[in-house]
């Protein structure tokens, strides 16, 4: 079983790769890509990069507002092609990271994507968000606070 940052990182990596496609970021992140899977062999490598130019072309091609949509299409297709590339190239982990961050330092303030792993244990209580704020209340004896200081049902917010 692979560990969550690396589960996490083929997440950033296949969301940086979807969101490159119709970008001036397009060609270096398609490139990194068949670098990173030709690890596998040429074959693989070439393959990989018919799959991304097909995929690339249904975003260039979509209706107005439809790109987004195969962009959630495709995420966890390349999700899982990235995941298994680590499990049989555990070396390609720092490449990677690298290939992400320099696709998503590259990309538009909205196709940027930013990646957060939170784990809670031994009975731990873990709040996070991103991009926003989170309010929680709860009284020292344990209860919520009256209706009218809640924040949503739970007393989080």
């Amino acid at each position: 079983m692979l560990a969550e940052s690396v589960t996490a990182l083929a997440g950033a990596g296949a969301t940086a790769l979807i969101g490159a496609m119709a970008t001036d970021m397009w060609q270096g992140a398609r490139s990194g890509a068949v670098r990173l899977f030709g690890r596998g062999g040429e074959a693989r490598g070439n393959a990989i990069g018919a799959q991304l130019d097909d995929d690339a072309v249904l975003v260039v091609r979509a209706e107005p507002g439809g790109a987004d949509e195969i962009r959630e299409e495709l995420q966890p297709v390349w999700r899982r092609r990235l995941l298994l590339l680590l499990e049989e190239h555990p070396d390609s982990e720092a490449e990677l990271r690298e290939l992400v961050e320099r696709v998503q330092s590259g990309l538009p303030a909205e196709r940027q994507v930013c990646v957060q792993s939170n784990t809670a244990r031994d009975n731990a209580t873990l709040f996070a968000v991103q991009g926003g704020n989170l309010h929680y209340h709860q009284a020292a004896d344990g209860q919520l606070p009256p209706p009218d200081e809640q924040h949503g049902r739970d007393g989080a917010s």
